[in-house]
């Protein structure tokens, strides 16, 4: 297990299980939503976060956790030799997000982009 693709639905766990993944393995761990946003939550431009996730594709070594965007999902998952699919019921995804939305009023969660307006 050397290149690492966790996707599925917000509020699923897949930062935790990444983060949790790369502390075991060793392998580098790139959160999608840091690349793909910039502080403040402004979207980067596309040819930027499509050249920084190219290049990460090309490592021999990596867990990407999170969607991005369809035009680079089938490379990643392509490239990967483990995908890593969180599929949890609904409700439990709602109820997720629900609890990190409130907290974020207060707390900034951790891995979001700095001052996300999210």
């Amino acid at each position: 297990m050397k290149k690492v693709a966790v996707f599925g639905n917000t509020g699923g766990g897949k930062s935790t299980l990444s983060k949790k993944l790369s502390e075991i393995t060793g392998l580098p761990l790139y959160a999608l939503d840091k690349i793909k946003y910039q502080s403040g939550g402004a979207e980067v431009p596309y040819e930027q976060y499509k050249r920084t996730h190219d290049q990460i594709l090309a490592t021999d070594r990596w867990i990407i956790d999170g969607f991005g965007c369809m035009e680079t999902l089938w490379p990643r998952l392509n490239e990967a030799d483990s995908l890593v699919f969180v599929d949890l019921p609904l409700y439990v995804h709602f109820w997720w997000v629900t609890q990190r939305l409130i907290t974020g009023k207060f707390i900034p969660p951790e891995g979001w982009p700095e001052k996300s307006p999210i």
